[in-house]
């Protein structure tokens, strides 16, 4: 930078070149960045009005609510809340998609003030129904909600775009490739392929995938694959003999179970599953933490960088057990309050319904915990085969 002195006696201060032309090149960035994200909100907006006009592409027949009579239709007394009263709607919608567009159907619907097994509709929801025989009334399946769902859809990738550009894409795009991974997976089982292969095959597909596209291949994904599923191995390896030595668990009791060939197996599989995304994360934290202390200072010694990741691990180990924790426990809270709100007693919450949910928090929180000792374990034998072969 040097100075002038202008005829009134005036300094004028030259600005680099080299700083004037990153000056520019970061306002030429951002304005490239605002321009992305009004084209992803126009993109955003046309998809609303595909989703929100997408009936035709259903094979289901959808009905638009238009009108809505409700009656009162009886009392009855609660176990312990007093009062339950149920409703009948009288609902006239008008059908907006295949051979009977456009026709008005007549759809009774019954519902509770508690809403446990049934809900009211308002109107303008849509449909999915079944019409009868004589076209003018039909049965209700349930909600089309798809327009709900694209909305956070989008509000998530918008987000991931605005805050972290470029990795917040690669991080949407290795979620869209585990959610096809995943139905893949599913319509497998249900070809008859084995529960622990494709879960097996699952663990590591889901870890290579979410690393390497989100970060590509390096140093650091492949100390982080490396620790994630040396983890997940001891953890499967600990519950294990838990179970050999302890009574077994209520398996019946579990959620949405029709009479699988291994409820144990099915829970098994359903743990390890749970728990690969609190053991990623900590993975992936401690090793890019030591990852920028050596690519700062390449020589520094083991215990400086064994320390350095006990330090971060501490950090966030207590953060992440509580994430596991109202993952896990808090998501059963509208069972257990409705079990506790028709007389049953807490033992039978605790022993058919917390039950799983204690022990998924318990495994989840194990493996995360074990992802500390393992990243410093994967480190110290990295590092001392690097050191061999520069000294080599």
């Amino acid at each position: 930078m040097s100075e002038n002195t202008t005829e009134k006696g005036e300094i004028a201060v030259a600005i680099p070149k080299s700083t004037a032309r990153g000056h520019n090149l970061a306002q030429y960035s951002r304005r490239k960045k605002a321009i992305l994200l009004a084209l992803l909100l126009l993109a955003a907006a046309a998809g609303y009005l595909f989703v929100s006009h997408d009936d035709a592409w259903y094979g289901t027949t959808i009905a638009v609510v238009e009108t809505i009579e409700t009656t009162h239709t009886q009392t009855q007394a609660g176990t312990s809340i007093g009062e339950e009263k149920y409703y009948v709607q009288h609902i006239t919608a008008h059908i907006t998609n295949g051979p009977r567009k456009g026709q008005t159907v007549s759809l009774p619907n019954q519902y509770s003030d508690s809403g446990v097994r049934d809900e009211a509709y308002r109107r303008g929801d849509r449909l999915f129904i079944q019409p009868g025989r004589d076209g003018t009334t039909g049965k209700i399946i349930e909600q089309k909600r798809d327009t709900l769902v694209y909305l956070l859809a989008a509000a998530l990738l918008f987000g991931m775009l605005a805050i972290a550009g470029m990795t917040g894409l690669l991080a949407a795009l290795s979620l869209l490739v585990n959610i096809a991974l995943l139905t893949a997976a599913l319509l497998l089982y249900q070809a008859g392929w084995n529960l622990f292969a494709l879960t097996a095959v699952l663990m590591v597909l889901f870890t290579l995938l979410s690393l390497l596209v989100a970060n590509g291949w390096n140093r650091c994904s492949g100390l982080s694959i490396a620790v994630t599923l040396l983890s997940l191995a001891l953890t499967a390896g600990i519950f294990l003999i838990v179970r050999a030595v302890s009574p077994p668990l209520q398996y019946q009791m579990m959620e949405y179970t029709v009479v699988p060939d291994d409820l144990s197996a099915l829970f098994f599989c359903e743990i390890l599953v749970g728990g690969l995304g609190a053991v990623m994360d900590v993975a992936i934290s401690l090793i890019s933490t030591a990852d920028e202390l050596l690519i700062h200072n390449p020589n520094l010694p083991y215990p400086q960088l064994r320390d350095s990741v006990q330090a971060v691990g501490d950090d966030i180990m207590g953060t992440m057990v509580n994430v596991l924790f109202f993952t896990y426990i808090c998501g059963g809270l509208p069972e257990i309050l409705l079990m506790l709100r028709n007389n049953l007693t807490m033992s039978f919450v605790w022993e058919y319904v917390l039950s799983f949910e204690l022990v998924r928090f318990l495994t989840g929180s194990i493996g995360l915990v074990l992802a500390i000792p393992v990243s410093q374990l994967v480190l110290r034998i990295w590092v001392s085969r690097r050191r061999i072969e520069h000294d080599d």
